[in-house]
């Protein structure tokens, strides 16, 4: 009877810690800087510090922004681009709340075994999301060897189509990332012709949500930060395990996540509010809305971004 008490005591007291926490549905897509709040959620690190989060899966970047615009979530793991684009197209107050990594070789464009070099890349089909990071990094790879999208053919490619596409030839290229880029590597031809590593610090992971809920509970940010760091800690010291319940839950062998998550540089709960304030991070931003401008995947003036898109301090 008393065994029974005491859980019955616990349960409520976990409970209640949670009842006054807002529900934050976080919509979320494969991605090897991403898996660390899985491993947080599979660990019960949300509900241990407090926090009401449910994670939504999506196959793509694409799919995580339509499902924030559709009202299904709102909190969002995207890069930079979509959430510069969501906060501009919709005009809904949206804070950046982590910076889970900067992608430094993670992103890829992957060519056939005709195409050696970026430059190759001149009057051939590339896939690539619009109005996603695809086109972003793209963009960027082009200008950096003197070229842009006018001198190629740029094919919408999500990426669970992206196997079949290069397969079938529908596209000669691809913008990609893990999982899926390592899928392409392993069953086509294809091969790396350039990567995030060539364009530091321009692609940048994050996690943005409805500023509303930062409002409700003042300290929501705090104890987000802390459910970070606990998986990033956790991973460090039990890394067998936490390895083999984010490979397995992005579909590729232990060996070949922990391959990608050198192509990232993750960033500690310690130095996320410095990061988030920083004038390199505005920057970025400004950035990637006038490159989307320039590529018109946006229809709105970047002047207005600042109104609605803001840093969490």
């Amino acid at each position: 009877m008393k065994l029974l008490l005491v859980i019955i005591i616990i349960f409520l007291c976990s409970c209640s810690k949670t009842d006054t926490s807002p529900k934050v549905k976080l919509a979320i897509n494969p991605w090897p800087g991403y898996e660390f709040l899985y491993l947080a959620s599979e660990k019960n690190f949300f509900m241990e510090e407090g926090l009401n989060v449910e994670l939504l899966e999506a196959p793509s970047l694409a799919d995580v922004q339509r499902m924030y615009a559709q009202g299904h979530a709102n909190a969002i793991a995207t890069t930079m681009i979509e959430v510069v684009t969501s906060a501009g197209e919709l005009k809904k107050p949206t804070s950046l709340v982590l910076i889970p990594d900067y992608s430094n070789g993670g992103d890829v464009i992957l060519s056939n075994s005709n195409i050696k070099s970026v430059k190759d890349l001149k009057g051939k089909k590339v896939g690539a999301e619009i109005g996603s990071l695809g086109i972003f990094i793209l963009a960027k790879a082009l200008n950096k060897y003197g070229l842009s999208l006018s001198d190629i053919e740029v094919i919408n490619t999500e990426q669970l189509n992206a196997l079949n596409a290069m397969s079938l030839g529908e596209i000669e290229a691809i913008v990609t990332y893990p999982p899926y880029s390592i899928e392409l590597l392993n069953k086509t031809d294809s091969k790396q012709i350039f990567s995030s590593a060539q364009i530091p610090k321009d692609v940048v992971d994050t996690i943005s949500m409805d500023t509303q809920i930062l409002k409700q509970d003042p300290r929501w940010l705090t104890k987000f930060h802390n459910v970070w760091q606990r998986s990033l800690d956790f991973a460090r010291t039990n890394k067998q395990e936490a390895y083999q319940i984010m490979a397995q839950r992005e579909g590729i062998s232990i060996e070949e996540f922990t391959d990608a998550l050198t192509g990232l540089s993750i960033i500690p709960a310690s130095e996320q509010l410095k990061i988030l304030n920083s004038k390199q991070l505005k920057d970025n931003m400004n950035d990637v809305c006038q490159t989307l401008s320039i590529t018109k995947s946006i229809t709105f003036d970047c002047k207005i971004l600042s109104r609605y898109l803001t840093m969490a301090q």
